[in-house]
């Protein structure tokens, strides 16, 4: 099912996809890494910089969407992974940006309890991580485990949410980054569909899969598998899934966003590399109510933005 991408244009009948900007932020050397979406349809974005901030954006289908700080993390300099470990709880993954030892952490933000501010507590420290990055739930499991990207490490932390319990769950070559590079970053985004791990490389510039167990280890026999390397990028960041397979990864330093089918069809639906649309694009994610589960809410940094791409008339 590999898909190798090249940096055209697809249909021009329905492409580039239609979208709008969301949000802004006003300094304007805010980077918003990640992106999740909560049950009520509010969005939940990471900051990398200028500090380890997690904003709520609400109605963010409408034409005035409000934007309010749920917490600001002091123990780490950036936000980057979150991922929804039960209904409207998550984890957010922090790290300080030297790329040092000891300078990571995974946090727990609890909607649940329904109270206005959502409580947040320190699950673990991960004294060995250099630079935590995307963040899957693993489903099913009933236990609360999280696979966590390190990037820098090259390999898959799996973390307990419950007792700040982790260790490394994968480690394969197609995670590792450029040895010769200042900051080796390798394994960026992660997610968990249909009983295989997928992950992006940002210096291989591809997306690979593993299947795994329920517990997030290899299974038995497991080899990985190229899904898609993007020949025109020279990097890549995060990416997710729609309800129908399609992958849309986003390229960061490409300023485009691709969409890879469940047969590995794969198409540039939107921006270009002299685009400002979606410059610096990092993650995306679906809404989950009626008024905007067709659109594909796109972070991007310096300028920290939120755009929402009309994925309605995409076809393939």
């Amino acid at each position: 099912m590999a898909a190798t991408i090249p940096a055209i244009q697809g249909d021009t009948l329905s492409l580039p996809l239609p979208s709008r900007e969301v949000y802004q932020f006003g300094n304007p050397n805010t980077s918003v890494e990640n992106i999740a979406v909560r049950r009520n349809g509010d969005l939940l974005v990471t900051l990398l910089a200028p500090s380890a901030q997690l904003h709520l954006i609400r109605d963010p289908y409408s034409e005035k969407p409000s934007v309010s700080l749920v917490h600001h993390f002091d123990e780490v300099e950036g936000l980057l992974g979150i991922a929804e470990t039960k209904p409207d709880t998550f984890l957010v993954m922090g790290s300080n940006l030297e790329g040092k030892a000891n300078a990571s952490a995974v946090f727990e933000v609890d909607f649940s309890t329904g109270h206005t501010v959502p409580s947040t507590r320190l699950v673990a420290r991960i004294s060995e991580s250099r630079l935590l990055n995307g963040a899957a739930a693993l489903p099913g499991c009933g236990r609360g485990l999280v696979l966590v990207a390190e990037s820098i490490l090259g390999q898959v932390f799996r973390v307990d949410a419950r007792t700040g319990h982790y260790d490394v769950a994968i480690d394969v070559t197609q995670m590792k980054g450029d040895p010769k590079a200042l900051v080796p970053v390798g394994i960026n985004g992660i997610k968990v569909h249909d009983g295989y791990v997928y992950f992006s490389n940002s210096f291989t510039v591809s997306i690979y899969r593993l299947k795994i167990t329920e517990d997030g280890s290899p299974a038995e026999g497991a080899v990985v598998e190229t899904v898609a390397t993007f020949t025109g990028e020279k990097f890549l960041d995060d990416f997710t899934f729609g309800r129908d397979g399609t992958i849309w990864a986003a390229s960061n330093k490409g300023n485009t966003l691709y969409a890879i089918s469940p047969g590995g069809k794969a198409i540039l639906v939107l921006g270009s590399a002299s685009s400002t649309v979606l410059k610096s694009d990092t993650a995306g994610a679906f809404g989950r109510t009626e008024q905007d589960r067709h659109m594909l809410y796109v972070t991007t940094n310096m300028p920290g933005r939120v755009v929402a791409v009309d994925t309605s008339m995409y076809r393939q």
